[in-house]
C-alpha cells in the first residue's frame, strides 16, 4: 500500500494509474481514521468493483461544532494502516491540513435546503456544510468513479448525494449497509469511548429499533416511535436527542407506513459522554 501525504503526490500518482489502462478505475473510502470494521466493509466493496482503492484519513475541523468532541476523537494510525493493508486498500491519503484546504481556499456555502437544518443538522449546525466542503475537495483530488460512505450515516448519504448533484460530479454513491458488533450496536469510532459495560449496554439502541420494524404491521407508526423514544430514555445515563420515522428519500417526518414508499428510523442518544446515532429501515 502507498502512503501518500501530499495533494499534488497523489493527483500525480493517480494520473500515471489511469495512463496505464483505459478500464482503471478508482475507488474512494473517505475516513477520520480509528477505523473499525464498518470502514473494513466499505474498503472491501471498493477493492470488489474497482481497480483502485484510496482510502483518506483526515480529520476535518470544519465538521465539528464542538471543539472538546474534535479533541477527542481518536487517532491510532498505526491500527488503522494495519487495517487497510490487511483489506487491500490500494492508497493511503494522509494529508495535513493545508493539503486539503490550501491557503487559497474559500469555505463554501452549499444550498442544501432544508436537509442540513433537520434532524441531525438541528443539534449540529454548520455540521452538514462541513462536510460538503471537506467531500468536495476530496473528490477534487481523488477524481473517483466511486465513492463509499456507510448507511449509519444516513443524513450524510443523502447531504453527499446533495452535493453531488450541485457540483454535477461523475462520481457516483455507492451506500453500505451497516456493520454491527455482536450486541448489535452500530460499529463506530467512537463506541472505543464507551465502557466496557456500557459498550455491551448500549444494545438497547439496536434493540428499540428492532423492535418497531418486528412490530411495524401490528402497530401504529406513532406508537412504535412512541414506545422506542419512552425504552430508550428509561435507559440510565441516556440522554435522548431524537428518535423519528422519516420517509427515506426526502427525510420529512413520516406518519404512516402506508403513506410513504420506504421509511427509516434515525435515532441519536448521548451515552456515557458518548454520541451515537443508528438507523433502520422498516420498508
Amino acid at each position: 500500500m502507498h502512503i501518500i501525504q501530499s495533494r499534488h503526490g497523489l493527483v500525480a500518482h493517480l494520473l500515471s494509474l489511469r495512463k496505464q489502462g483505459e478500464n482503471v478505475t478508482i475507488g474512494f473510502v473517505p475516513t477520520m481514521g480509528a477505523l473499525h470494521s464498518g470502514h473494513a466493509s466499505l474498503i472491501d466493496e471498493s477493492v470488489r468493483e474497482n481497480t483502485i482503492t484510496v482510502c483518506s484519513i483526515f480529520v476535518n475541523p470544519t465538521q465539528f461544532g464542538d471543539k472538546s468532541d474534535l479533541e477527542k476523537y481518536p487517532k491510532p494510525i498505526e491500527k488503522d494502516i494495519e487495517i487497510l493493508i490487511k483489506h487491500k486498500c490500494d492508497i493511503l491519503f494522509l494529508p495535513e491540513f493545508e493539503d486539503v484546504y490550501s491557503a487559497e481556499y474559500v469555505h463554501q456555502k452549499f444550498e442544501l435546503g432544508e436537509l442540513e437544518s433537520k434532524i441531525e443538522g438541528a443539534s449540529r449546525p454548520g455540521h452538514f456544510q462541513g462536510v460538503c466542503n471537506v467531500v468536495s475537495q476530496l473528490f477534487e483530488i481523488v477524481s473517483p468513479d466511486c465513492a463509499y460512505f456507510g448507511q449509519k450515516d444516513y443524513q450524510q448519504t443523502a447531504i453527499i448525494k446533495s452535493l453531488i448533484q450541485l457540483t454535477r460530479s461523475d462520481v457516483t454513491l455507492k451506500i453500505v449497509p451497516i456493520t454491527r458488533e455482536p450486541s448489535g450496536l452500530a460499529m463506530s469510532s467512537r463506541n472505543i469511548r464507551l465502557s466496557d459495560k456500557g459498550r455491551k449496554n448500549a444494545a438497547f439502541i439496536y434493540k428499540a429499533l428492532r423492535d418497531i420494524q418486528t412490530d411495524a404491521e401490528s402497530r401504529s407508526l406513532l406508537e412504535l416511535v412512541d414506545r422506542a423514544k419512552q425504552f430508550i430514555s428509561s435507559q440510565k445515563g441516556v440522554d435522548l436527542d431524537y428518535l423519528l420515522a422519516v420517509d427515506a428519500e426526502t427525510l420529512n417526518e413520516a406518519t404512516s407506513i402506508k403513506e410513504s414508499g420506504s421509511i427509516i428510523i434515525l435515532v441519536a442518544l448521548t451515552y456515557e459522554g458518548v454520541r451515537l446515532i443508528d438507523n433502520i429501515f422498516l420498508n
